[in-house]
C-alpha cells in the first residue's frame, strides 16, 4: 500500500468516523473513501490529506441521511502511465446540479 494511503487511514481511525474502504479507480487511481457523519470530522480529513500531498481529495454529503464521504484520491504508480492521453485532455462536465441527492462540495 502506498505510503499516503496508510497515512490517511492511520489518521481517519481516530476520529468519529462509520466506514474506510481503500480500492482501485477504472483509470488506474487508488482510492480511500471514508464515511462520516460529522462535517468537522470530514472538513479535518480533508485538511490532512491536502497536507500530505493528496492532490484530489472531494467530500460529497447527502444531505437525506446526514452523512459525508471523502475520496483521497492518488495515483497507483504501476498502472496510471497506461491512461490514455486522449481521455486526460478531455474537459470535464458539470454535474447537473440537484439530479441526485449527494452535493459535491465547491461545484456549487
Amino acid at each position: 500500500m502506498y505510503p499516503e494511503r496508510k497515512q490517511i487511514i492511520k489518521y481517519a481511525l481516530d476520529l468519529d468516523i462509520e466506514n474506510i474502504n481503500t480500492y482501485s479507480g477504472y483509470r488506474g487511481d487508488l482510492i480511500v473513501k471514508i464515511t462520516t457523519r460529522d462535517e468537522n470530522t470530514a472538513n479535518d480529513i480533508y485538511k490532512y490529506a491536502t497536507s500530505i500531498g493528496v492532490n484530489e481529495v472531494v467530500i460529497k454529503q447527502n444531505r437525506n441521511i446526514g452523512q459525508f464521504e471523502v475520496y483521497c484520491i492518488t495515483e497507483d504508480q504501476k498502472v496510471y502511465n497506461l491512461k490514455v492521453e486522449e481521455v486526460l485532455n478531455k474537459g470535464h462536465k458539470a454535474h447537473p446540479s440537484k439530479k441526485d441527492q449527494w452535493d459535491v462540495w465547491g461545484s456549487e
